[in-house]
């Protein structure tokens, strides 16, 4: 089976966004921020490197994370983007605050500051990204993909950046960030 083909980054896109969308969290569509584009490419040598190993015994960490690496990529973005854009690695300058395994607390109770002022908000977003995260992993798995191979690796792979995009957009979203289409005259 040519993996490429299956279209599953784009069922997997499409899948995220509805079940944001009805979870209130986004408005049907993934904000796109190129230099937070940028970042992942970066960062994903490592963020993978890290999360590759805990595939075997926590698959939801391993995919869920990258979402919270997302949403505080898009609050370093917004709050203090000239400190950071120069960082090489955003991820592990996020990371090493407290961790991987703490990675998720830091960016909801340090960066986002929602656990003790919004426990609620800070629930339903775990929640949800923990559903994403889930419904990745069965989406992957659906595939049938030869486990540890690197078909396998190339599926973890983009399912973990749009875990990013996802974390992204909904970080983007509760700041206030959305589209508006624009209508261009050439006259």
């Amino acid at each position: 089976m040519n993996w490429q083909s299956t279209g599953l980054v784009t069922r997997l896109t499409d899948t995220l966004t509805s079940l944001a969308t009805e979870r209130g969290f986004l408005d049907g569509e993934l904000i796109k921020v190129d230099d937070l584009e940028q970042c992942w490419q970066r960062s994903a040598p490592q963020y993978l490197a890290d999360a590759v190993p805990e595939v075997a015994h926590y698959p939801t960490v391993a995919v869920a994370w990258a979402a919270f690496f997302g949403l505080g990529a898009a609050k370093l973005w917004d709050s203090m983007w000239d400190y950071v854009k120069d960082k090489e690695d955003l991820y592990v300058f996020i990371r090493d605050v407290r961790g991987f395994d703490a990675m998720d607390d830091y960016v909801i109770e340090g960066l986002l500051m929602l656990r003790p002022s919004n426990p609620t908000r800070a629930e339903q977003l775990t929640s949800l990204l923990q559903e994403a995260a889930e419904t990745a992993i069965t989406l992957i798995r659906k595939e049938q993909l030869a486990p540890q191979s690197p078909e396998a690796y190339y599926a973890f792979a983009k399912t973990c950046e749009v875990m990013f995009r996802l974390g992204v957009a909904i970080q983007m979203r509760a700041m206030g960030y959305k589209y508006h289409r624009m209508e261009v005259g050439l006259n």
